[in-house]
């Protein structure tokens, strides 16, 4: 039995010598949706707002209620925590690097892949930051694309665009050059959220929801896609619990809303319609991807999801 079970870890385990080498996924893509709050999204027992989440994605992968943001619950850090692994106290604007290298360029470092095979797109300019670090031994090197915000001609910072500007260029990316990394970030809720607009905040909820459905139809429809590439849904942070402060209109702090996000894993080398009740958080997400494509982040205390793996 003991033999059997020392087995069963080593092939659970998720080597990092080689990309991809210990999954049938080649890609690992991550979209983040900013900022719902739980009440609103999977612990609402109608999941009225994210029916396609709920009701087409979840049987077709593995769901985990219990993931959380462990450390700074606004934008920046949860995610940089993401492609990092690390929980850095950022400021959330856009103005300070990450102090750690990110998957993507830990990649590109080692497989010597082109730029493009790595993205990040987001609708927040300030999350171009997660296209590169402070590190000297890493800042302006093995860079991947980035498309953050609306483009400006001689500054970083341009502005925050719509999510439908950042899903069209999400379709477009990975219909024409599909890559092997990518992170992805739709703001709609934490704007709506911070606008005080109820009704729009919960439309967009909705809206993300018919994006990533989207994404993973897409991935379906594609034969270079189809049973090669892991989607992984989540956020960075949730939003204030009801009686805090100002409630869903803010979150960054650690009250249980802001901390509780969720992660729904869709892919060939996960189970479908499974729901595992370890508490994870974003920092072990981050991890297993890196060890998916066959690097480590040193720094990171996080643990690899091995139980993803599991049958």
């Amino acid at each position: 039995m003991r033999l059997f079970v020392l087995l069963a870890l080593a092939v659970l385990a998720w080597p990092a010598d080689a990309p991809f080498a210990a999954t049938k996924a080649k890609r690992a893509w991550v979209v983040v949706i900013d900022g719902p709050r739980r009440l609103e999204t999977w612990d609402d027992p109608t999941r009225q707002h994210i029916p396609r989440q709920a009701h087409d994605l979840a049987p077709q992968g593995t769901l985990y209620p219990d993931f959380r943001n462990s450390g700074y619950t606004y934008t920046n850090a949860g995610h940089g925590a993401l492609t990092t692994g690390i929980y850095q106290q950022i400021e959330n604007g856009g103005h300070e690097a990450l102090d750690h290298p990110s998957y993507f360029q830990r990649y590109l470092q080692a497989s010597g892949a082109p730029a493009e095979s790595c993205w990040v797109i987001t609708s927040k300019d300030k999350l171009f930051i997660l296209a590169d670090c402070g590190d000297p031994a890493w800042r302006g090197r093995f860079l991947p694309r980035r498309d953050c915000g609306i483009p400006h001609p001689t500054k970083v910072l341009g502005g925050y665009r719509s999510d439908v500007a950042t899903h069209a260029k999400v379709l477009e990316v990975i219909r024409t050059a599909p890559p092997t990394l990518l992170l992805v970030n739709y703001l709609g809720p934490d704007a709506n959220g911070h606008a005080k607009n109820w009704n729009g905040y919960l439309a967009a909820i909705r809206q993300t929801d018919a994006f990533v459905a989207e994404i993973w139809a897409t991935i379906q429809a594609d034969p270079r896609l189809k049973d090669s590439t892991a989607l992984f849904i989540t956020n960075d942070h949730g939003r204030h619990s009801p009686g805090v402060k100002d409630e869903w209109i803010n979150h960054g702090d650690d009250c249980a809303g802001c901390r509780a996000i969720s992660l729904l894993a869709l892919g060939p080398d996960f189970a479908k319609g499974r729901v595992i009740p370890t508490p994870r958080s974003q920092i072990d997400l981050a991890v297993t991807i890196a060890r998916m494509a066959g690097v480590t982040l040193e720094a990171s205390p996080g643990q690899p999801m091995d139980e993803l793996l599991a049958p």
